[in-house]
């Protein structure tokens, strides 16, 4: 086989130059078909996604105009009702307050949280479409040669560019529900003895004999009433008006009774005076106010913080009022100065010795009761503070009958 000529290598140099420049701007004629395309699916896409975000926002915008409707109170059956299907809830938008109400008080509470299930679901439709959108973008890639890669890397830059990513939108967030619509929060003097003499026409059925009734009294506790519906609601009245008192609060008892009653025919009802009913009244030995007194004299904050807390469910106003001696007592021991039943840490270390037990005539015997009273459970004779143990010990055994152990005592066998 000879040598080609210079003629025929030109012209086979040329042939194979004039196929690569084809390809190359067969090349550039695909990037506008492709960049087309994408751009088309571009829109597509964000119509679809624009669709989503409409639903997803008249969703939220519907739950939000229900909860200010209904009040804070129902937002958790409200988060349970929307559960099944989002779309239920355009059902209520018409009705008023009272039915909705009505038809939620068919659920149960629920911690979801509405609007922020819908912005997730929206998100997650969002990431799904622009996964199909770059798809889309990413067809054009590995189409070129060895000739036209260079064609290709620029095509797929411009047609990102053109064809991009979605435009996305921020979804409304949680309004505040506050009370409600139609709720009311306060009686008028007529709707109190209206509601008064209705309760006392169906329960007052004892005629005491001067053209008067009262309500039937328990056979076995004179002080309780027979009906457990009278008891309950007396029983209500009492808790409010010494919970008031301890808030200095001024609240008689017709207004009390009053609330109470028309809260009874009226579920929705929202009266100012109902906070102060609580499971117990602020006397009732089961807040342990004592031990919480016994425990802030020692300056134990765990088992304060133990009492307060399980008074949180029995009367939240004791349980708010121990919060607050905890959060000073906190504050004092953070500053090095430990308030106690009598003075502080500091002043009870540098204590005098109690005056001698014999002599020194009626000022030696007012000086050393007044030393018992203010030291005499936290100090030893000498003036030496008791450990939290040895005053614990003191306490039982003065407790006992006849007397206990001598404080010297208390002191060899607890260190």
């Amino acid at each position: 086989m000879g040598l080609l000529s210079s003629r025929t290598f030109r012209q086979i140099a040329t042939g194979a130059l004039t196929g690569i420049e084809e390809k190359r701007n067969d090349m550039r004629d695909r990037i506008d078909t492709y960049r087309e395309k994408a751009v088309t699916k571009k829109n597509e896409i964000q119509k679809k996604y624009n669709q989503y975000f409409d639903e997803e926002k008249e969703n939220i915008n519907t739950f939000n105009q229900l909860s200010t409707l209904v009040g804070d109170d129902y937002v958790g059956k409200l988060n349970s009702f929307a559960q099944a299907s989002p779309a239920r809830l355009s059902m209520l938008l018409n009705q008023n307050a009272d039915v909705v109400r009505s038809e939620l008080d068919k659920y149960q509470d629920s911690d979801a949280d509405f609007v922020q299930q819908r912005t997730e679901k929206l998100k997650l439709n969002e990431q799904e479409l622009n996964q199909n959108l770059q798809d889309q973008v990413g067809l054009f890639k590995g189409t070129s040669t060895l000739f036209t890669r260079d064609i290709e890397d620029r095509g797929m830059k411009s047609i990102q560019a053109e064809s991009g990513t979605l435009t996305s939108e921020s979804l409304p967030s949680t309004a505040p529900a506050g009370p409600g619509i139609d709720v009311k929060t306060r009686l008028t003097n007529p709707e109190k003895s209206t509601v008064i003499n209705n309760f006392d026409k169906l329960y007052k059925t004892v005629n005491m004999g001067d053209n008067s009734f009262d309500y039937q009294r328990d056979d076995e506790n004179p002080d309780k009433y027979a009906n457990p519906t009278v008891q309950s609601a007396f029983d209500k009245v009492a808790i409010m008006e010494a919970n008031a008192a301890e808030e200095r609060v001024t609240l008689d008892t017709q207004t009390a009774l009053a609330e109470v009653l028309y809260q009874m025919d009226n579920p929705n009802y929202k009266g100012d005076n109902l906070k102060f009913i609580t499971q117990v009244g602020p006397k009732n030995p089961s807040l342990n106010t004592a031990e919480f007194d016994s425990a802030e004299s020692y300056g134990n904050v765990e088992e304060m913080k133990e009492i307060a807390e399980r008074n949180k469910t029995l009367n939240i106003f004791i349980a708010e009022d121990m919060l607050i001696r905890i959060k000073e007592l906190e504050e004092a021991k953070a500053s090095g100065e430990t308030t106690t039943a009598t003075g502080t840490v500091t002043d009870l270390a540098e204590v005098k010795a109690r005056p001698p037990s014999f002599g020194g005539g009626q000022k030696a015997k007012q000086e050393r009761e007044a030393w018992d009273a203010q030291y005499g459970n936290t100090h030893f004779n000498d003036g030496t503070l008791m450990s939290q143990a040895q005053q614990e010990a003191w306490r039982e055994s003065q407790a006992k009958k006849g007397g206990g152990k001598s404080k010297n005592s208390i002191r060899r066998l607890i260190d």
